[in-house]
């Protein structure tokens, strides 16, 4: 094992590695602010989710969230760049194109970009307390990281253009329902459940789950890189001017 499992980071730090039986595990930790994102911290997860990817030893990568939520979306206390964005598309792309499966474990809230980073992976396990919401349009801006692509191919066009346009929240049982999640579990089961799923995942072929969802991708998703690419646009042009 290289870098993932290099040990875990010192408690404090705002995201921790973990590494177990081809199990990379990356928990969001700043629950004092429910796991928002900064740039530093969407960077950190950037780079550690790359490493992954790089590694031979990484069968699957699980996401997951400390404290209350899962991830409250940007953090309003850091100040809005374009590298934040940047980071952020990248951060998906790196998700979508991984050949590992990858399993996000969410709970509480699932806001915004905490909500994009459920979608960048491709099996969601939800804690029945789970609140999903888009509010980027609440503040005059477009969604990121792939969500053009990716919530109609899930929900369908017009539960698609719901969630972007009028920016409401919804629990687990629809997100279920709608195809947002794979499944739903009590709440004190979330943990364990996720990394049963991982492990489960991480047993069988690696060749064959990466030529699986590089062929489900190919398929649903067109060239994914170009929608990345169009939502940092759209993105660009509706951010007031600092």
């Amino acid at each position: 094992m290289t870098a993932p499992g290099a040990g875990v980071y010192a408690p404090g730090m705002h995201l921790i590695q973990t590494f177990d039986a081809g199990v990379l595990e990356l928990c969001l930790n700043r629950p004092e602010r429910l796991n928002a994102l900064t740039l530093a911290l969407a960077r950190d997860l950037l780079l550690a989710v790359q490493a992954g990817v790089a590694d031979p030893a990484v069968r699957v990568i699980l996401i997951r969230g400390e404290g209350r939520a899962f991830c409250a979306g940007k953090d309003r206390d850091d100040p809005p760049t374009p590298a934040f964005v940047d980071t952020l598309q990248a951060l998906a792309a790196a998700l979508v194109h991984a050949p590992q499966p990858v399993v996000t474990a969410v709970h509480g809230w699932v806001v915004g970009a905490g909500l994009e980073l459920m979608l960048n992976g491709d099996l969601a396990v939800a804690a029945r307390g789970t609140r999903c919401v888009l509010p980027e349009v609440n503040v005059g801006l477009f969604g990121t990281g792939g969500v053009a692509a990716l919530l109609p191919r899930l929900v369908g066009l017009q539960k698609a253009k719901g969630l972007l346009m009028l920016g409401q929240e919804i629990g687990a049982a629809d997100a279920e329902r709608w195809g947002l999640v794979w499944q739903v579990v009590d709440d004190e089961a979330l943990a364990s459940h996720a990394r049963g799923l991982a492990q489960q995942l991480a047993r069988s072929s690696p060749r064959l789950l990466a030529e699986v969802k590089q062929l489900v991708h190919r398929e649903q998703l067109g060239d994914f890189d170009a929608t990345l690419a169009r939502e940092t646009q759209v993105h660009a042009r509706l951010t007031p001017a600092q």
